[in-house]
Parts: C-alpha cells; sequence; structure tokens
C-alpha cells in the first residue's frame, strides 16, 4: 500500500495558520484542498488554540494546566516543530495530513500567537530535572591582547577598551570592535577571541568584517590587515560576513583575499578564501567533519591540494582529507545558532547533546542504549536546561541533571 506524502499540503496550512504570507502557487492550493469539507473542518480547528492543545494533550498525554503555561511562554514556534518518534502512535497518526500538522502545529502554535518574552517563566514542576536546573549561555568572551595580557569581556562593558597599535578597540554591548585612529603605518599585531562552552560573542575586524564565535571557538586576527591578504585563524564554530575592500589604484583592493584557517585536531585543517560573502564553518574537534556552509557569495575550500568552489546554499564537508560537497544545506539549521535558535533536522540525540553541552557547559553521560529516534524541531537557546528536557521528553526518553551533568537515560 502506497502512503500519500502531504508534506506539501502541511507546510502550506502551517504557514496560513502562522499567519505566513503565502505564493500564489500556495494560495491556490490551500483553496483547492479547502473545498473538501473534511478539511475545511479540520483547518478551523487547526486554528483554535483549545483544540490544538487537547490534540496535543491526546498525543502525548500531558499535564494540560501546567504545560499550556509552559508552551505559551516558552517553546519555540518554528514552522516544523515536532519531534519525530519511533512509536506506534506516531506511525499510526502520521498517515494523512490532519495528524502530521497537529503533531507539528500544537507546539509552534501558543508562542506565534502569543510570544510573552518579558513574562515570568512558570514554576517549574517538582521533580529531578527542576529541582537542578542549568541557566543557558551568556554573551562573553576572553580578549588575549598583543602582549599577552588578558582582557574578560561582557554586554554590560560600553566603551573604549585598550589600543592596540593604531586601532581603537572598543566593546559596545556584545561586540568588539576595531577602529582605525590614525592613518600611520599600523605594525603587525595578533589578538586572540575565545569563547568558553556557554559563551558567545561578536566581532567586528578592521577592515569591517564580522564575525560571531559560537560557544567554545576562537578566532586569532590581525589587528590591523596590513599584508597582501586578509588572514585570520578559527577554532570550534563561527559565522563569517566579509568585507569586500575598496578597489585601489591598480586593482591592488581586489587582490587582497580575505582567508580562514581551520585548525582541527582529527584533521589536516584547511583554508577557506572569500572575496566578500556570508558563511559559517563549524569545527569543532569532537566532530570528525569539519563543515563550511556558504550562504551568499561564493567560497574556495583548500584542504591540501583538493580546491572546492562552493556556491550559496552548499556546504563543504572534509573528513580524513576527503571533501564531500551537499547541494542543498538547510540553511536555516546551520545558523540557528547565531540567531538565537536550536534547530533540529532530522538529528540523532548524539547532535542534539554536543548542542547543548557547549551552551549549558556541561557532561553528558548516558544510561544503556543510547537512544536511536531522530528529532525535528527548533527551540530557543534562552530556555533554561530542564525547560529543553521537558521539551525533548514528548520523545519518550528521560533525563535527569546532577549538578553539571546530564544524564540521558532509556525511554519510557
Amino acid at each position: 500500500m502506497c502512503m500519500k506524502d502531504n508534506s506539501r499540503i502541511n507546510d502550506i496550512i502551517i504557514k496560513a495558520i502562522t499567519e505566513e504570507e503565502l505564493t500564489s502557487t500556495e494560495g491556490v492550493a490551500l483553496e483547492q484542498w479547502l473545498m473538501d469539507s473534511e478539511n475545511r473542518k479540520l483547518y478551523e480547528g487547526l486554528k483554535n488554540k483549545d483544540y490544538l492543545l487537547q490534540k496535543l494533550m491526546e498525543v502525548h498525554k500531558i499535564d494540560v494546566e501546567g504545560d499550556k503555561d509552559f508552551i505559551e511562554q516558552k517553546l519555540f514556534i518554528g514552522k516544523r516543530i515536532g519531534i519525530k518518534k519511533q512509536w506506534k502512535i506516531f506511525r499510526e497518526v502520521a498517515t494523512t495530513a490532519a495528524a502530521v500538522v497537529i503533531l507539528t502545529a500544537a507546539f509552534f502554535f501558543w508562542l506565534n500567537t502569543r510570544r510573552e518574552k518579558d513574562k515570568p517563566a512558570p514554576e517549574e514542576k517538582s521533580g529531578t530535572i527542576a529541582q537542578n536546573d542549568v541557566i543557558p549561555g551568556k554573551t562573553s568572551a576572553l580578549l588575549t591582547l598583543a602582549d599577552g595580557s588578558k582582557v574578560k569581556l561582557d554586554s554590560s562593558v560600553v566603551g573604549l577598551l585598550t589600543q592596540q597599535g593604531e586601532m581603537d578597540v572598543v566593546n559596545n554591548n556584545g561586540t568588539l570592535i576595531y577602529q582605525e585612529k590614525s592613518q600611520a603605518k599600523n605594525e603587525l599585531l595578533f589578538n586572540t577571541l575565545s569563547t568558553a562552552n556557554g559563551e558567545t560573542y561578536k566581532v567586528v575586524l578592521a577592515d569591517g568584517s564580522k564575525v560571531w564565535l559560537n560557544a567554545g571557538a576562537s578566532i586569532r586576527y590581525p589587528v590591523a590587515f596590513t599584508s597582501s591578504e586578509r588572514k585570520v585563524e578559527i577554532t570550534g564554530e563561527a559565522y563569517f560576513e566579509v568585507s569586500p575592500l575598496p578597489a585601489l589604484p591598480g586593482g591592488e583592493g581586489e587582490k587582497k583575499p580575505f582567508i580562514v584557517h581551520v585548525t582541527h585536531q582529527r584533521s589536516a585543517g584547511m583554508d577557506v578564501q572569500v572575496v566578500g560573502t556570508h558563511f559559517n564553518i563549524n569545527a569543532y574537534n569532537d566532530d570528525d567533519t569539519i563543515k563550511t556552509t556558504l550562504l551568499e557569495g561564493s567560497v574556495k575550500v583548500r584542504q591540501d591540494n583538493s580546491v572546492t568552489l562552493l556556491k550559496p546554499g552548499q556546504q563543504a564537508q572534509v573528513n580524513n582529507g576527503i571533501t564531500r560537497v551537499v547541494n542543498d544545506a538547510n540553511l536555516e539549521s546551520v545558523v540557528a545558532w547565531k540567531n538565537g535558535r536550536f534547530i533540529f533536522n532530522n538529528a540523532d540525540i548524539t547532535v542534539i547533546m554536543r548542542q547543548l553541552a557547549r551552551w549549558y557547559d556541561i557532561g553528558v553521560v548516558y544510561e544503556g542504549a543510547k537512544p536511536t529516534q531522530l528529532f525535528v524541531g527548533e527551540m530557543e537557546r534562552n530556555l533554561s536546561l530542564a525547560q529543553v528536557m521537558r521539551l525533548l521528553e514528548y520523545s519518550g526518553i528521560r533525563f535527569r541533571i546532577e549538578g553539571k551533568k546530564l544524564i540521558v537515560m532509556s525511554q519510557y
């Protein structure tokens, strides 16, 4: 028996009930679908918050009064929120468009209609998770100056921090900025900006290029770009918006590329060469693969003698000296961390736990067999660890927090 693929109409319905603008083609498809009286009845139900909560309760058997406030206030709303579960009830209900939409829409509908971020968080239920909570990461970093001295940075410090050569180093609400104070020739000085687990920060380099550091990352860079190339070195994960240099007489500006050297304990490392573009590099040492994802412009990924040219939407994956190109990378998922979110797109428990370990600065321990189901969904990174665990527990996996350690237990 062949099961009908309802994914397209599901996406259209979700966009419609969250008041996203539909294309003309999507509008026509929705109207055709609504011509069926049963479909229209379902659609009207999906627009009703009480109906959605009831369906979510039926599927997951949640505590309505306790979780309604939690969902309304804290769960991130995304087009594809939902947790894929290898359980009987999911297989049964996923055969119709209605059921799939219920599983996805029930979570995200609340916050799209009532995003009250300033409202105090609800009181957590009693239990191992709630009693041992961990706060999310923060905007903070460590700046190492050319002379080796160190400056702790956070978003509360505003103003001139120090001077490096002919550059002023300014901190402004979580962004480190390098500003030229003189046209005099700059000597070659290097600074390093690093984030620990549970930290993130942004830096604007001397040429105007912007770099965001994820948790557990670093970037080493010249205070002023005085050589024939703009070269920086990173570890961990960073997102770049590279500024093209102004064209100089003789086209010299075009000959000054921006190069990112990536170091990695499990790989020989690589270089990413650009002129002006937006891209993300994920090179954590606990992952065998270095991933470079291009959002705008073009980049060349150099690994030993291999050169790979990327186009927007492509991702280069370097592993054991071999470069593989993914043509249709999930860009929203790749840069979710920069935008203050977690986005899981068919992610296994290991991938999720690695992200949580970095952001909440925790260790992760598995008791028994590691869960095998895949997860699809979104949530904000400003949730406490206990709140994240409450969401993930809808998958049937149990957790407990012991100090700075998260225990992943067997399924219910």
